[in-house]
């Protein structure tokens, strides 16, 4: 099952805003159609699709789901309409799965409790200062691209009993 958590990284009018809701309402949907059980995260315009450690080598843009060879800018392999009724064909898209250089990501969990992983961040205000700190939950777990900048966030708030994924 396709799980959306995106947030809207910029204001606009609520005909972009809906629009937009839509066609990652599709991509979910082609997604469990698919069989694909993944997780759209991130910039609502500009979503990533995670499954598992990995973010998958595709994007979409208005409403096609382009199938890339490569996370980074990689060159267009297959395209899919995402409209109320899928057509595709299914066999260059389970090619892409095992062909395309997938991007690899990192969670940042607890060592002592391994299902308890960093969530989100909360706030204490003690006087003028406002301090952050980790929440660390079962679900949704924050997602970060490099392995180098989840061990920055250990440092950062000294998480020495936790380790990263």
């Amino acid at each position: 099952m396709a799980i959306e958590r995106t947030t809207m990284k910029r204001p606009m009018d609520k005909d972009l805003k809906q629009t937009i809701q839509k066609r990652n309402a599709r991509l979910a949907a082609f997604c469990d159609h698919m069989g694909l059980d993944v997780e759209i995260i991130g910039d609502m315009e500009t979503p990533a699709v995670i499954k598992g450690d990995y973010c998958l080598a595709c994007y979409v843009h208005n409403f096609n789901l382009i199938f890339t060879d490569h996370y980074d800018q990689g060159q267009e392999i297959y395209r899919v309409k995402l409209q109320k009724v899928f057509e595709y064909d299914a066999e260059p898209i389970s090619e892409w799965f095992k062909t395309a250089s997938h991007r690899r990501i990192y969670k940042i969990r607890m060592k002592e409790e391994p299902k308890l992983f960093l969530v989100g961040y909360n706030y204490d205000i003690q006087g003028q200062e406002k301090i952050k700190y980790p929440v660390f939950g079962k679900y949704s777990p924050k997602i970060y691209f490099t392995k180098d900048y989840a061990n920055d966030i250990l440092g950062y708030f000294d998480l020495n009993y936790c380790e990263v994924i």
